[in-house]
């Protein structure tokens, strides 16, 4: 006998529990208790089962088996994150532990809205909506971004409905969500938002869809992600500073540029491959019998719908030809503090990237809601002055510039 077992044989002597012989102790199969005699406590009983005497068992043995199992059942209910426990109901220490990890990292924000100008030098006022708005849900503070821009005869009113409709439903989409597993529930809520909104056009009779149509895209900016929905050809970019190495070759550009969301017009193939393959055109403008301009979407034997982009809410005409109102989801992980740019097609189709990248390296890092309203100023001048030099008029621009600190 081991030390170990005779300790534990002195401790049940003083506690008054009897030793007893396993072999004397053994239960029989339950289809042999019948035929088979079973010898308890010195007496014979046929035909009958009789219990084994119950055992008391050492207190300080159980309350350490007691003490092994609860450990076992916490560690099994523990997140990796151990300051947060996950239960089917939170509590307030949990719910201000998750709610310390969301924080409104966006630090200034500046919109500017440019009129434009056609052949001629006439005015053409800006059809375009934007919305920037800082939420508030679960204590979480979020800001949710939008770029809306039309085309056809409705233009700003077709884009102000499209753009505060799609928006106001996915606030309220995000402010019913729990705030575990939020991430995950955003892209499915980006996904049913655009698809209700379509629907609700074609459902709807209050103005004609056949030739309007609009371009979409929204933000979410909770904590450092980005989760971006975009519908169209607007366009956004996240710019933060290289990691200098002063041995390395002197590069030209002193930021690094991260595109967030892709571009559906004429220039992606893989979008003008979808419209070819719905029987679609594309082809330039034919005016006075000559062609002329951007590469657009066309119904063949039509002069219809003639527009760059082949993702849109609306324009029905175009739908049957392959244009789409699918948006592309993205999520992007800032990883360190810098601009957040986002345009209109009027932009980033004729403004020089290095340009871009020493306006803003100017005003790096952004000190009031001055800089980043001069910087964004700056960005909007120099627009204007690449789009008229040909004199072929300019576009009307919207532009969004977000600095977002770590």
């Amino acid at each position: 006998m081991s030390a170990q077992q005779k300790k534990l044989l002195e401790l049940k002597q003083k506690q008054g529990i009897s030793s007893f012989h396993r072999s004397s102790n053994q239960l029989l199969p339950l289809n042999s208790l019948k035929t088979q005699k079973i010898v308890q406590e010195g007496a014979i009983v046929r035909g009958s089962l009789r219990t084994l005497p119950d055992i008391n068992s050492s207190p300080k043995i159980e309350a350490q088996s007691q003490w092994s199992k609860l450990q076992q059942i916490s560690q099994s209910y523990r997140s990796p994150n151990r300051n947060l426990i996950i239960t089917n109901k939170r509590t307030s220490i949990q719910r201000m532990s998750i709610t310390s990890q969301f924080k409104n990292l966006v630090k200034f924000t500046s919109l500017l809205q440019l009129d434009g100008l056609d052949a001629a030098k006439n005015l053409v006022k800006n059809s375009d909506t934007v919305v920037l708005n800082m939420q508030k849900s679960q204590n979480i503070d979020y800001l949710v971004v939008g770029l809306g821009d039309s085309h056809g005869n409705l233009s700003k009113q077709f884009s102000k409905i499209i753009t505060h409709r799609a928006l106001d439903q996915i606030v309220q989409t995000i402010n019913n969500i729990p705030i575990i597993g939020l991430s995950l529930s955003i892209h499915q809520s980006f996904q049913n938002v655009y698809q209700q909104v379509e629907q609700n056009l074609i459902e709807q009779t209050d103005f004609d869809v056949k030739s309007n149509g609009c371009s979409l895209l929204t933000m979410i900016i909770l904590n450092n992600s980005i989760y971006c929905a975009n519908l169209g050809d607007s366009k956004a970019a996240f710019f933060y500073k290289k990691d200098s190495d002063p041995s390395g070759p002197k590069e030209v550009r002193k930021f690094t540029q991260k595109n967030l969301n892709f571009v559906h017009d004429t220039t992606n193939s893989k979008e003008v491959q979808r419209i070819l393959n719905k029987g679609g055109k594309i082809d330039q403008t034919v005016y006075k019998g000559r062609k002329s301009g951007s590469l657009k979407v066309w119904a063949p034997k039509q002069n219809l719908p003639g527009v760059k982009l082949t993702r849109c809410f609306g324009n029905m005409i175009g739908k049957v030809v392959g244009i789409i109102a699918e948006p592309e989801i993205t999520e992007f992980k800032v990883p360190k503090s810098g601009y957040l740019l986002i345009g209109s097609t009027g932009m980033w189709e004729i403004m020089d990237i290095l340009v871009i990248d020493q306006i803003l390296d100017a005003h790096f890092p952004p000190t009031c809601q001055e800089d980043i309203d001069q910087a964004l100023k700056e960005i909007g001048d120099e627009t204007k002055k690449y789009w008229d030099q040909e004199g072929e008029g300019l576009i009307d621009i919207s532009l969004i510039l977000i600095y977002i600190q770590l």
